[in-house]
């Protein structure tokens, strides 16, 4: 079976793996809306293989994270069925042939996405292909931080991928990502996969069309100022510790009135409530790293270690980010 990321893979894990074909329909049913499913086998012989490379080791999708898979088929395949209500899902297809009709029309192109409850069909010849899902809420977290409000309705992206300069240099990352996961570096360091799953979330955002694309054309068009970029960099660079507004002011080089107002135009935020985002996605991130097997550790623990030191507070404002508590963040693969 011609698989390229996980044959060897040290941390790879086999979702479903045989030629019962019954047994990979239901597998489908698992990551899509079940009902929809259907897999018609023209010549019911063959293999197939569904590999994890990175993310949740359970069938589905994280609504606030993001995994990928690779699919190899040695046999002709028809899968129709309806994306969940969740998830966006790139399908990159790196060998064989496929052709994909969503919501009743053919897209001519080798590679697409799929967003939340597109209905599609899909017929494969011998492939093998590479998929990237990502949670709905993860996107819709993504554009509020860009856009520094909530986005007002959900994204919708182009279903063809064409491949231009831009799209072709994420690709080449996607395809990085997928062995970097596979070799088990990811596992290793934690704070990596943070850092590559959301560059690479964001050039997806910038490089693939998609119902925003303007608003975020017209925020890279708003170029933030020195003085907050430098507060913003200080931010991250000592988010773990004690951090005062004037401490801030003194990174940006300006008066604590000044930045105080440059963040209230440019970002809708105080500094500090700036720093708490900040600190609170440090906080969702290691609570995934648990979830996923990454790390260990309590919810009081990584609140402690972010500056979050009443419980109370700190759970509500996560609940409210988050659209759930901290500690069902932790149990995600329980």
């Amino acid at each position: 079976m011609r698989k390229r990321f996980s044959m060897d893979s040290p941390v790879a894990s086999t979702v479903v793996t045989g030629d019962d074909f019954g047994e990979l329909e239901h597998t489908f049913q698992a990551f899509l809306a079940p009902d929809t499913v259907k897999l018609h086998t023209p010549a019911p012989t063959g293999s197939f293989d569904i590999s994890q490379l990175s993310g949740l080791r359970i069938p589905g999708i994280d609504p606030g994270g993001l995994s990928v898979y690779e699919l190899t088929l040695d046999s002709d395949v028809v899968l129709q069925g309806e994306e969940t209500a969740e998830a966006y899902t790139v399908v990159v297809t790196l060998s064989g042939r496929s052709q994909i009709t969503i919501d009743g029309e053919v897209i001519p192109a080798r590679h697409v996405v799929t967003g939340p409850e597109t209905r599609f069909q899909t017929r494969y010849d011998h492939p093998d292909i590479l998929l990237l899902r990502m949670g709905k809420r993860l996107v819709a977290d993504t554009m509020r931080e860009r856009l520094g409000e909530a986005p007002t309705s959900a994204l919708r992206f182009d279903p063809a991928i064409i491949e231009t300069s831009g799209m072709d240099q994420w690709l080449t990352l996607l395809h990085t990502f997928g062995e970097t996961a596979a070799s088990g570096l990811f596992d290793r360091s934690p704070l990596a996969a943070s850092h590559f799953e959301k560059l690479l979330l964001h050039g997806l955002l910038d490089t693939q069309p998609h119902s925003m694309s303007g608003d975020l054309a017209e925020e890279r068009s708003h170029a933030k100022s020195t003085a907050v970029r430098r507060a913003m960099t200080y931010c991250e660079e000592h988010a773990a510790e004690p951090v005062s507004i004037g401490e801030l002011a003194m990174a940006a080089r300006v008066s604590v009135r000044a930045l105080q107002l440059a963040f209230r135009t440019e970002l809708g935020l105080t500094p500090m409530e700036y720093l708490r985002r900040v600190r609170l996605d440090h906080v969702h991130q290691d609570l995934l790293a648990i979830a996923r097997g990454r790390a260990e550790g309590t919810v009081t623990d990584v609140a402690l270690r972010w500056g979050f030191t009443h419980l109370g507070r700190f759970s509500g404002l996560y609940r409210s980010t988050y659209g759930k508590l901290p500690s069902e963040t932790a149990r995600l693969t329980a």
